[in-house]
Protein backbone atom coordinates (compact mmCIF):
# COMPACT_ATOMS: atom_id res chain seq x y z
CA UNK A 1 0.00 0.00 0.00
CA UNK A 2 1.37 3.43 -0.93
CA UNK A 3 2.13 5.96 1.76
CA UNK A 4 -0.37 8.38 0.26
CA UNK A 5 -3.10 5.75 0.44
CA UNK A 6 -2.19 5.03 4.08
CA UNK A 7 -2.57 8.74 4.83
CA UNK A 8 -5.95 8.83 3.05
CA UNK A 9 -7.24 5.84 5.04
CA UNK A 10 -5.97 7.26 8.34
CA UNK A 11 -7.63 10.60 7.64
CA UNK A 12 -10.83 9.05 6.27
CA UNK A 13 -10.57 10.91 2.96
CA UNK A 14 -9.80 10.10 -0.66
CA UNK A 15 -6.28 10.05 -2.09
CA UNK A 16 -7.37 12.98 -4.27
CA UNK A 17 -8.11 15.01 -1.16
CA UNK A 18 -4.68 14.18 0.23
CA UNK A 19 -3.17 15.37 -3.05
CA UNK A 20 -5.13 18.63 -2.95
CA UNK A 21 -3.98 19.32 0.61
CA UNK A 22 -0.36 18.62 -0.29
CA UNK A 23 -0.33 20.58 -3.54
CA UNK A 24 -2.87 23.27 -2.76
CA UNK A 25 -4.62 22.57 -6.06
CA UNK A 26 -8.18 22.72 -4.74
CA UNK A 27 -10.03 24.10 -1.73
CA UNK A 28 -10.19 21.69 1.21
CA UNK A 29 -12.11 22.58 4.36
CA UNK A 30 -10.00 23.45 7.43
CA UNK A 31 -11.38 20.40 9.26
CA UNK A 32 -10.38 17.97 6.50
CA UNK A 33 -7.04 19.69 5.99
CA UNK A 34 -6.23 19.30 9.69
CA UNK A 35 -7.10 15.59 9.55
CA UNK A 36 -4.87 15.06 6.54
CA UNK A 37 -1.97 16.98 8.08
CA UNK A 38 -2.27 14.98 11.29
CA UNK A 39 -2.27 11.71 9.32
CA UNK A 40 0.78 12.84 7.34
CA UNK A 41 2.68 13.38 10.58
CA UNK A 42 1.50 10.10 12.11
CA UNK A 43 2.43 8.06 9.04
CA UNK A 44 5.76 9.82 8.55
CA UNK A 45 4.84 10.70 4.98
CA UNK A 46 7.62 12.63 3.24
CA UNK A 47 6.44 15.04 0.58
CA UNK A 48 8.16 15.02 -2.78
CA UNK A 49 9.00 18.72 -2.89
CA UNK A 50 10.15 18.72 -6.51
CA UNK A 51 6.91 17.09 -7.65
CA UNK A 52 4.88 19.51 -5.61
CA UNK A 53 6.66 22.47 -7.20
CA UNK A 54 5.92 21.13 -10.67
CA UNK A 55 2.27 20.53 -9.81
CA UNK A 56 1.69 23.97 -8.32
CA UNK A 57 4.19 26.03 -10.32
CA UNK A 58 5.55 27.32 -7.02
CA UNK A 59 8.89 27.09 -5.28
CA UNK A 60 7.51 26.89 -1.75
CA UNK A 61 9.87 29.73 -0.91
CA UNK A 62 8.93 32.94 0.92
CA UNK A 63 11.15 35.84 1.89
CA UNK A 64 11.21 38.25 4.81
CA UNK A 65 12.75 41.61 3.90
CA UNK A 66 14.36 43.58 6.77
CA UNK A 67 16.78 46.49 7.02
CA UNK A 68 19.01 45.33 9.86
CA UNK A 69 19.55 41.68 10.77
CA UNK A 70 21.24 42.78 14.00
CA UNK A 71 17.96 44.16 15.34
CA UNK A 72 16.36 41.54 17.66
CA UNK A 73 12.94 42.80 16.55
CA UNK A 74 13.39 41.05 13.22
CA UNK A 75 14.68 37.86 14.82
CA UNK A 76 11.35 37.43 16.61
CA UNK A 77 9.40 38.19 13.44
CA UNK A 78 11.50 35.74 11.42
CA UNK A 79 11.21 32.93 13.97
CA UNK A 80 7.41 33.16 14.10
CA UNK A 81 7.08 33.53 10.33
CA UNK A 82 9.24 30.45 9.71
CA UNK A 83 7.28 28.40 12.22
CA UNK A 84 3.92 29.32 10.67
CA UNK A 85 5.19 28.98 7.09
CA UNK A 86 6.44 25.46 7.81
CA UNK A 87 2.89 24.43 8.68
CA UNK A 88 1.82 25.68 5.26
CA UNK A 89 4.62 23.88 3.43
CA UNK A 90 6.89 26.88 2.85
CA UNK A 91 10.42 27.81 3.82
CA UNK A 92 11.46 31.39 4.58
CA UNK A 93 14.64 33.25 3.69
CA UNK A 94 15.53 36.52 5.39
CA UNK A 95 16.97 39.31 3.25
CA UNK A 96 18.74 42.34 4.68
CA UNK A 97 18.38 45.15 2.14
CA UNK A 98 21.29 47.03 3.66
CA UNK A 99 23.79 44.53 2.30
CA UNK A 100 22.92 45.51 -1.26
CA UNK A 101 22.66 48.69 -3.29
CA UNK A 102 19.18 50.18 -3.37
CA UNK A 103 19.09 50.01 -7.17
CA UNK A 104 16.09 48.40 -8.84
CA UNK A 105 18.15 45.70 -10.57
CA UNK A 106 20.09 44.73 -7.44
CA UNK A 107 17.03 44.41 -5.24
CA UNK A 108 14.96 42.65 -7.85
CA UNK A 109 17.76 40.19 -8.63
CA UNK A 110 17.91 39.23 -4.96
CA UNK A 111 14.22 38.94 -4.16
CA UNK A 112 13.08 37.27 -7.36
CA UNK A 113 15.10 34.06 -7.17
CA UNK A 114 12.38 31.43 -7.09
CA UNK A 115 10.42 33.30 -4.45
CA UNK A 116 6.63 32.94 -4.30
CA UNK A 117 5.96 35.74 -1.86
CA UNK A 118 7.55 38.56 0.10
CA UNK A 119 6.82 40.11 3.45
CA UNK A 120 8.28 43.59 3.62
CA UNK A 121 8.91 44.08 7.33
CA UNK A 122 10.62 47.32 6.35
CA UNK A 123 10.14 49.71 3.47
CA UNK A 124 11.77 52.85 2.13
CA UNK A 125 10.70 54.88 -0.87
CA UNK A 126 13.68 53.85 -3.01
CA UNK A 127 12.48 50.22 -2.95
CA UNK A 128 9.27 51.08 -4.83
CA UNK A 129 10.47 50.38 -8.42
CA UNK A 130 11.88 46.97 -7.48
CA UNK A 131 8.78 45.92 -5.55
CA UNK A 132 6.49 46.98 -8.39
CA UNK A 133 8.60 44.96 -10.80
CA UNK A 134 8.40 41.95 -8.50
CA UNK A 135 4.60 42.24 -8.38
CA UNK A 136 4.44 42.47 -12.17
CA UNK A 137 6.39 39.21 -12.34
CA UNK A 138 3.89 37.34 -10.18
CA UNK A 139 5.52 37.58 -6.77
CA UNK A 140 2.92 38.14 -4.06
CA UNK A 141 3.70 40.92 -1.60
CA UNK A 142 2.49 41.68 1.90
CA UNK A 143 3.65 44.98 3.39
CA UNK A 144 2.57 48.11 5.20
CA UNK A 145 1.89 49.81 1.86
CA UNK A 146 -1.51 49.39 0.16
CA UNK A 147 0.04 49.83 -3.29
CA UNK A 148 1.52 46.33 -3.41
CA UNK A 149 -1.21 44.08 -2.06
CA UNK A 150 -2.71 43.22 1.34
CA UNK A 151 -1.39 45.33 4.18
CA UNK A 152 0.11 43.99 7.38
CA UNK A 153 1.27 46.77 9.62
CA UNK A 154 1.65 47.91 13.19
CA UNK A 155 -0.35 50.95 14.23
CA UNK A 156 1.56 53.38 16.47
CA UNK A 157 -0.81 56.33 16.74
CA UNK A 158 -2.37 55.53 20.14
CA UNK A 159 0.77 54.13 21.77
CA UNK A 160 2.84 57.17 20.80
CA UNK A 161 0.06 59.47 21.99
CA UNK A 162 0.02 57.58 25.31
CA UNK A 163 3.78 57.98 25.55
CA UNK A 164 3.80 61.71 24.83
CA UNK A 165 0.84 62.22 27.18
CA UNK A 166 2.75 60.48 29.97
CA UNK A 167 5.81 62.65 29.38
CA UNK A 168 3.64 65.79 29.35
CA UNK A 169 2.05 64.75 32.65
CA UNK A 170 5.55 64.58 34.14
CA UNK A 171 6.25 68.14 33.00
CA UNK A 172 8.19 67.49 29.80
CA UNK A 173 7.64 70.13 27.13
CA UNK A 174 10.76 69.90 24.95
CA UNK A 175 10.95 66.36 23.56
CA UNK A 176 13.57 65.34 21.01
CA UNK A 177 13.21 62.70 18.31
CA UNK A 178 16.06 60.46 17.11
CA UNK A 179 14.96 59.25 13.70
CA UNK A 180 17.55 56.83 12.34
CA UNK A 181 15.67 57.00 9.04
CA UNK A 182 15.02 59.93 6.76
CA UNK A 183 12.35 62.26 8.10
CA UNK A 184 11.23 62.72 4.50
CA UNK A 185 10.22 59.07 4.02
CA UNK A 186 6.51 58.80 3.18
CA UNK A 187 6.30 55.60 5.25
CA UNK A 188 7.89 57.12 8.39
CA UNK A 189 4.72 56.60 10.42
CA UNK A 190 6.41 56.88 13.83
CA UNK A 191 7.58 60.40 13.05
CA UNK A 192 4.18 61.43 11.69
CA UNK A 193 2.46 60.02 14.77
CA UNK A 194 5.02 61.67 17.06
CA UNK A 195 4.32 65.09 15.55
CA UNK A 196 0.56 64.54 15.82
CA UNK A 197 0.88 63.45 19.46
CA UNK A 198 2.98 66.51 20.32
CA UNK A 199 0.39 68.79 18.75
CA UNK A 200 -2.46 66.95 20.51
CA UNK A 201 -0.72 67.52 23.85
CA UNK A 202 -0.07 71.18 23.09
CA UNK A 203 3.70 70.69 22.89
CA UNK A 204 5.96 72.35 20.31
CA UNK A 205 7.70 70.31 17.61
CA UNK A 206 11.11 71.99 17.65
CA UNK A 207 13.09 71.40 14.40
CA UNK A 208 16.44 71.57 16.20
CA UNK A 209 15.38 68.64 18.39
CA UNK A 210 14.51 66.44 15.41
CA UNK A 211 17.65 64.44 14.51
CA UNK A 212 17.38 63.16 10.95
CA UNK A 213 18.85 59.84 9.86
CA UNK A 214 21.73 59.45 7.45
CA UNK A 215 22.20 57.02 4.57
CA UNK A 216 22.29 54.02 4.55
CA UNK A 217 19.69 54.52 7.33
CA UNK A 218 20.62 51.70 9.70
CA UNK A 219 18.94 52.41 13.03
CA UNK A 220 21.22 50.62 15.50
CA UNK A 221 23.28 51.22 18.64
CA UNK A 222 25.88 53.31 16.81
CA UNK A 223 23.13 55.36 15.18
CA UNK A 224 21.68 56.21 18.60
CA UNK A 225 25.09 57.05 20.04
CA UNK A 226 25.96 59.35 17.14
CA UNK A 227 22.50 60.94 16.99
CA UNK A 228 22.58 61.81 20.69
CA UNK A 229 26.03 63.36 20.39
CA UNK A 230 24.76 65.39 17.44
CA UNK A 231 21.74 66.51 19.46
CA UNK A 232 23.88 67.51 22.45
CA UNK A 233 26.24 69.46 20.18
CA UNK A 234 23.34 71.67 19.08
CA UNK A 235 23.06 72.95 22.66
CA UNK A 236 19.28 73.23 22.37
CA UNK A 237 17.59 72.40 25.71
CA UNK A 238 15.49 69.21 25.97
CA UNK A 239 14.28 67.02 28.82
CA UNK A 240 13.05 63.90 27.03
CA UNK A 241 13.87 61.83 23.95
CA UNK A 242 11.86 59.44 21.80
CA UNK A 243 14.03 57.10 19.73
CA UNK A 244 12.85 55.28 16.61
CA UNK A 245 13.75 51.91 18.15
CA UNK A 246 15.23 50.38 21.28
CA UNK A 247 18.72 49.99 19.82
CA UNK A 248 18.85 53.71 19.03
CA UNK A 249 17.59 54.48 22.54
CA UNK A 250 20.24 52.28 24.18
CA UNK A 251 22.98 53.81 22.04
CA UNK A 252 21.76 57.27 23.02
CA UNK A 253 21.89 56.31 26.71
CA UNK A 254 25.59 55.47 26.33
CA UNK A 255 26.28 58.91 24.88
CA UNK A 256 24.40 60.54 27.77
CA UNK A 257 26.36 58.53 30.35
CA UNK A 258 29.65 59.63 28.81
CA UNK A 259 28.55 63.24 29.25
CA UNK A 260 27.52 62.51 32.86
CA UNK A 261 23.87 63.21 32.00
CA UNK A 262 21.66 60.98 34.14
CA UNK A 263 18.69 58.95 32.93
CA UNK A 264 15.97 59.64 34.00
CA UNK A 265 17.00 62.34 36.52
CA UNK A 266 18.28 64.72 33.80
CA UNK A 267 16.81 63.28 30.61
CA UNK A 268 13.98 60.78 30.07
CA UNK A 269 14.21 58.40 27.12
CA UNK A 270 11.76 56.07 25.35
CA UNK A 271 12.51 53.47 22.68
CA UNK A 272 10.33 51.37 20.42
CA UNK A 273 9.95 47.59 19.73
CA UNK A 274 10.28 46.17 23.26
CA UNK A 275 13.20 43.91 22.37
CA UNK A 276 14.47 41.58 25.15
CA UNK A 277 17.46 43.85 25.86
CA UNK A 278 15.06 46.67 26.83
CA UNK A 279 14.28 45.02 30.15
CA UNK A 280 17.95 44.29 30.92
CA UNK A 281 19.41 47.78 30.59
CA UNK A 282 19.69 49.85 33.76
CA UNK A 283 17.36 51.58 34.26
CA UNK A 284 14.82 49.44 32.42
CA UNK A 285 13.92 51.08 29.13
CA UNK A 286 10.49 52.59 28.58
CA UNK A 287 9.36 51.55 25.11
CA UNK A 288 6.59 51.04 22.61
CA UNK A 289 5.80 47.32 22.61
CA UNK A 290 5.24 45.74 19.19
CA UNK A 291 3.57 42.31 18.63
CA UNK A 292 6.55 40.89 16.74
CA UNK A 293 5.69 37.17 16.85
CA UNK A 294 2.11 37.89 15.83
CA UNK A 295 3.43 39.91 12.90
CA UNK A 296 5.51 36.97 11.67
CA UNK A 297 2.65 34.50 12.00
CA UNK A 298 0.18 36.79 10.28
CA UNK A 299 2.62 37.45 7.43
CA UNK A 300 2.95 33.72 6.68
CA UNK A 301 -0.80 33.14 6.91
CA UNK A 302 -1.62 36.08 4.67
CA UNK A 303 0.94 35.09 2.02
CA UNK A 304 -0.37 31.53 2.15
CA UNK A 305 -3.90 32.76 1.54
CA UNK A 306 -3.13 34.94 -1.45
CA UNK A 307 -0.89 32.28 -2.95
CA UNK A 308 -3.89 29.94 -2.74
CA UNK A 309 -5.86 32.48 -4.74
CA UNK A 310 -7.92 33.76 -1.83
CA UNK A 311 -8.51 37.46 -1.19
CA UNK A 312 -6.20 38.83 1.46
CA UNK A 313 -7.63 41.25 3.98
CA UNK A 314 -5.56 44.03 5.51
CA UNK A 315 -4.39 43.23 9.04
CA UNK A 316 -3.57 45.96 11.51
CA UNK A 317 -1.74 45.09 14.73
CA UNK A 318 -1.71 47.42 17.71
CA UNK A 319 1.35 48.59 19.64
CA UNK A 320 1.24 49.62 23.28
CA UNK A 321 3.19 52.05 25.43
CA UNK A 322 5.23 50.33 28.14
CA UNK A 323 6.42 52.59 30.96
CA UNK A 324 9.87 52.01 32.42
CA UNK A 325 12.65 53.30 34.59
CA UNK A 326 14.04 55.64 31.93
CA UNK A 327 11.13 58.05 32.42
CA UNK A 328 11.14 60.61 35.24
CA UNK A 329 9.91 64.09 36.01
CA UNK A 330 11.21 67.03 34.01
Amino acid sequence: MSKRKEVALAAGVSEATVSHVINGTKYVSPELKARVQKAIEEKGYRLNHAARCLATNRSGHLALVVNNLKNPRYAEVAEAMQEEARKLGYIVSTIDINIINFSEDAIFDLISRNIDGLFLATYIDSMEPAIRRACENGIKVVSGCPEFGPMLKVRYRQSILDMVTRLAELGHKRIAYLSGYSLKETSHEKYVNFRSAMEACGLPVIPELMVDGEAPYIADLDTGYEAMNKLLARKVPFTAVYAVNDLVAIGAMKALREKHIRVPEDVSIVGCDDIPFASYVDPQLATISVPKAEMGREAAKLLGQILDGKPGEDRILESTFKDGGTIGRA
